[in-house]
């Protein structure tokens, strides 16, 4: 009984070595219609390079599209002699054609006589011209990446078969007329050497696998360049032992660690011939190290609305992975280096940890995320100075009113102050619906470009009262502008910034205007932002405080819009156009800025006592909701209107029907 289990091997391996001596030769994948024979169909050629017979019964084939089971074709009783070549052409399943006899009249005289031509039908196989595969496989395996004999074509010439390289194996090689036994079909059509084959080539190492450095948790990938025909099979080993699987002329070795270390080389075996190559090591590149948090996340404030970008990375061996997380909450699916929350609200602010992890350690890392709301400022006029009326003598006679207003000098010594002449500019005035004061300084504006990166940054220590109006004026002092419009028309106290720099200039076609605090990093997260058409010359465009709309042109006595007295010439009788009202949007009888009501909440026994900030002759109303997610409001109480700026109280009575999450006042 153990001889018999002996012998039974041996055989097995026989069979084995003398199958790895088969090869395919040739492949026909798109046939020339040029000829005079009609019935021409894709062929394969199969060649026998060992020294016995190899029974082909039960052996199956199929291309790219099918695997074992899939439209594959199982041979009949065929046996391919030893130095053989075989044809094995494709026959339509209806018709029956083209027969071998076809095929013999197809490529005439130049095809041997004892060439056997074994037909196959189907209706799926069929090789594709734009490239495809052929796979063969004994009469047992069931694992269909087990083929006895694999090769790969591209896309074909038409009339031109595949064949092998005659220096290295290497299947794709074109036939040539007159090289490696190929011949012109019988029409001329076509050119290959069905039936004839040289070789075989010897089997050669001719790149060993090369060692390998990785560090810890990555991969290593070996690959060995070989000749050869028949094309070998391969095994890889490691420390001499075979790895399951490792059947292909490229390795790779995933997830390197201590235990994968070691001497890697690959046998080769065509049945024929068995080389083996030199050993290849893999070794670690450095020792496992725990992550680093190279770049932290830095806190931010966001308005509210806007977008918050959260950058960390980390270094480590082997390299860490990331995740992110929320008030101690995973973030689903962010594991790059950067967060990025996009329409901030309320509820984004908080916590955000980044936490880097590898085999031996874990790191991490926290910011805050804050979340303001967007300060309620307005871009509320813009006077674009490229559009004015040519004003010849606007320099001199302004130039004139500082002089005298500097020096008091006689008019014949005027003249040496002209230096103090200046050309209109470009200016615009910004104004502050908030309840409370803001600072500007580090905020940053720009024209229709809207970039950050060629804003320009307000550097003045200035702040913005609640109500209050505030000019911004290219190149001009604030001497200069209120000579140019007027110190007895501006409003007392009124502010103006000067402001200069490259491209910033407002054009004459139509721009626009972005506003930007201190903080924040985005081109999106503007505070205010206008855009404008071309203007008619002199007039600015304003903001109607009553419709909350900006973009219209100024007009006469609407809105405190006036006449720029410095544009009025009373020496030539002459007044050009210079139409605004520049710190004017409280002036007279024009409706104040509607501002934000600020709340504060007590207990008084079994009432609630509201009390909000409030202004002459707006309306407010005090609402509740009981759903904080989808806010359904509801007015309690009665209506107020006060007659003077100030407060105003709203009380609720605390009893079992009043349930709520969040109330509100609502100013009109």
């Amino acid at each position: 009984m153990h001889r018999l289990l002996k012998t039974t091997v041996a055989l097995g391996l026989l069979s084995s070595s003398l199958h790895a001596q088969l090869a395919i030769t040739e492949a026909h994948s798109s046939q020339s219609t040029n000829g005079t024979v009609a019935l021409k169909n894709d062929w394969w050629e199969l060649t026998n390079f060992g020294s016995q017979a190899i029974d082909l019964t039960g052996f199956r084939f199929n291309d790219s599209t099918g695997g074992l089971t899939a439209s594959v074709i199982q041979l009949d009783a065929v046996t391919i002699a030893p130095g053989e070549s075989i044809v094995l052409l494709e026959q339509s399943a209806t018709t029956g054609l083209p027969s071998a006899a076809d095929f013999r009249s197809w490529w005439g005289a130049g095809l041997s006589a004892p060439v056997q031509i074994v037909t196959y039908s189907t209706n799926s196989i069929g090789l594709g011209s734009g490239g495809d595969s052929l796979f063969l496989w004994d009469a047992v395996t069931t694992n269909a990446t087990a083929s006895l004999a694999q090769v790969d074509f591209p896309a074909a010439t038409p009339g031109v078969t595949f064949s092998f390289d005659p220096a290295t194996g290497a299947f794709g090689y074109l036939s040539t007329n007159g090289f490696g036994g190929a011949f012109p079909a019988a029409d001329g059509g076509d050119v290959g050497s069905p039936g004839t084959t040289t070789g075989p080539i010897p089997l050669a190492i001719t790149q060993p696998p090369k060692d390998v450095t990785a560090d810890p948790g990555t991969a290593a990938v070996f690959n060995v360049g070989f000749n050869g025909m028949p094309r070998p099979r391969f095994q890889w080993q490691r420390n001499g032992i075979n790895l399951p699987g490792a059947l292909g002329a490229t390795l790779t070795v995933s997830n390197v660690s201590t235990a994968l270390l070691g001497e890697y080389r690959v046998i080769l075996d065509n049945g024929l011939t068995q080389v083996v190559s030199p050993a290849a090591q893999l070794r670690l590149a450095v020792q496992p190290v725990a992550p680093q948090v190279s770049v932290a996340p830095t806190n931010q404030t966001i308005l509210l609305g806007g977008t918050a970008s959260f950058t960390a990375t980390a270094s480590g061996v082997p390299q860490p992975t990331l995740t992110w997380r929320f008030n101690g909450v995973p973030i689903p699916g962010e594991t790059n280096v950067t967060l990025t929350l996009t329409n901030v609200t309320v509820a984004s602010a908080g916590e955000y940890v980044v936490t880097a992890r590898n085999s031996v350690g874990t790191v991490s890392a926290p910011a805050t995320l804050v979340i303001q709301e967007k300060p309620q400022l307005r871009i509320t006029e813009v006077h674009n100075a490229s559009t004015e009326t040519t004003d010849p003598d606007f320099g001199r006679r302004l130039g004139t009113l500082l002089a005298r207003a500097e020096c008091a000098c006689p008019a014949p010594e005027v003249a040496r102050v002209q230096a103090l002449a200046f050309a209109q500019q470009d200016w615009w005035e910004v104004t502050s619906f908030d309840a409370v004061p803001i600072s500007l300084k580090g905020w940053r504006f720009d024209d229709n470009s809207a970039r950050l990166a060629s804003a320009i940054t307000l550097t003045n220590d200035v702040t913005i009262r609640p109500g209050e109006s505030i000019i911004l004026v290219e190149r001009l002092t604030p001497e200069q502008f209120r000579a140019w419009w007027g110190t007895n028309e501006l409003p007392a106290g009124l502010q103006i910034i000067t402001y200069s720099g490259s491209g910033i200039g407002l054009s004459s076609g139509g721009d626009a205007l972005r506003l930007w605090d201190a903080v924040t990093t985005l081109d999106a997260n503007t505070v205010a932002a206008v855009d404008f058409p071309a203007a008619e010359a002199g007039i600015s465009y304003n903001y109607d405080p009553m419709t909350g709309i900006f973009g219209a042109p100024s007009q006469l006595g609407t809105n405190g819009v006036y006449q720029a007295p410095g544009s009025i010439d009373t020496e030539l009788n002459t007044t050009y156009k210079n139409w605004g009202s520049p710190g004017r949007i409280r002036a007279g009888n024009i409706a104040p800025p509607l501002l934000t009501p600020q709340l504060t909440v007590r207990r008084d026994g079994d009432n609630l006592v509201i009390t909000c900030t409030a202004q002459a002759q707006r309306t407010y109303r005090l609402q509740t909701s009981g759903n904080l997610t989808t806010p359904n409001w509801t007015v309690r109480g009665d209506s107020q209107k006060p007659a003077t700026d100030g407060s105003i109280t709203f009380t609720i009575p605390l009893d079992a029907t009043l349930t709520f999450q969040a109330l509100r006042v609502i100013a009109e």
